[in-house]
């Protein structure tokens, strides 16, 4: 008896849960549900949380995973605006922005990728028809455009894939960025020619400096020693005249200037630290006995 009535208990159990699968149904945190009534969308639902429905077939709940995506695209070809070939990988991040849309449009995130990976294909072909071979490989880090590429692609490739898909694109950029092979050695050849160039023009600049500098100096040496020779001829004029005023006075006193030039002889020689042994009769230490003489 008490078997037959762990068994009933049992059944209605499952009965009941399975009535409760029927009636209510949860929507797990990060998880977004679009509710059908008869195959037609009726409600999304974006928040977690119980809901209440109604039995299959009134009701059918559809479930999409809403968090952020990651969309690789294949690695191909691509022209640039001066007409050469690169190879370049786009990725982006997307989920679903519209649920009922997304479902009514998409029906699945499979299909949902495929689709977007076309629309960033012919955006990505379009924007980088705008620019330049130099503005995608370059030594040069200023003369890179990359980030306003992937800024063009991510404003063109959002409203058009909200509006047709029902998905937000949060981000895209570019993943690698390559060269085909028949064309590597082409473009190297012509980034060592346009470095070489460079390197001339350079160098050239810097011949033509350098000869600028080499004769502002010379010119400021030959004024420098204009002024110099100048000045000294003033100088040398200035010590002739003192000197022919000095001659004068000698004239007028001949006595006087060999006194005065014995004296100045005789100091020379006895700053000197040295020993001599002259006679008091020998000039100019004749001085020292007999004293100037008086004139006449």
């Amino acid at each position: 008896m008490k078997s037959r009535l762990s068994m009933i208990a049992s059944a209605v159990a499952i009965v009941a849960m399975f009535a409760l699968t029927q009636f209510f149904f949860t929507v797990r945190e990060g998880e977004i549900a679009v509710v059908t009534s008869l195959g037609r969308p009726v409600q999304a639902i974006q928040e977690a949380g119980l809901y209440r429905r109604l039995p299959w077939p009134f009701n059918e709940i559809h479930r999409f995973d809403n968090r952020i995506r990651t969309l690789e695209g294949s690695f191909e070809e691509a022209l640039t605006r001066d007409g050469k070939n690169v190879l370049i990988q786009v990725y982006a991040g997307w989920s679903i922005n519209d649920p009922l849309l997304f479902l009514e449009r998409m029906g699945s995130t499979q299909q949902a990728a495929r689709n977007l990976d076309g629309l960033i294909r012919s955006y990505k072909n379009a924007i980088l028809g705008q620019y330049r071979f130099s503005e995608l490989i370059n030594t040069e880090p200023s003369a890179l455009r990359l980030d306003a590429i992937e800024t063009a692609l991510l404003e063109s490739v959002t409203p058009e894939a909200a509006a047709r898909y029902g998905v937000q694109v949060h981000l895209v950029g570019i993943r690698r960025l390559g060269l085909p092979e028949a064309i590597t050695q082409s473009v190297f050849d012509r980034m060592r020619a346009e470095r070489q160039e460079l390197a001339d023009r350079y160098r050239s600049e810097g011949e033509g400096e350098a000869i600028r500098i080499r004769a502002r100096a010379d010119s400021e040496r030959d004024q420098l020693l204009a002024s110099a020779e100048a000045q000294a001829r003033k100088l040398r004029a200035e010590g002739d005249a003192a000197a022919a005023e000095s001659y004068k006075i000698f004239a007028q006193d001949p006595d006087l200037a060999i006194f005065l030039r014995k004296l100045d002889t005789m100091e020379q020689m006895l700053n000197a630290r040295s020993t001599l042994v002259l006679s008091s009769e020998s000039a100019p230490f004749d001085l020292l006995k007999q004293g100037p003489q008086p004139k006449k």
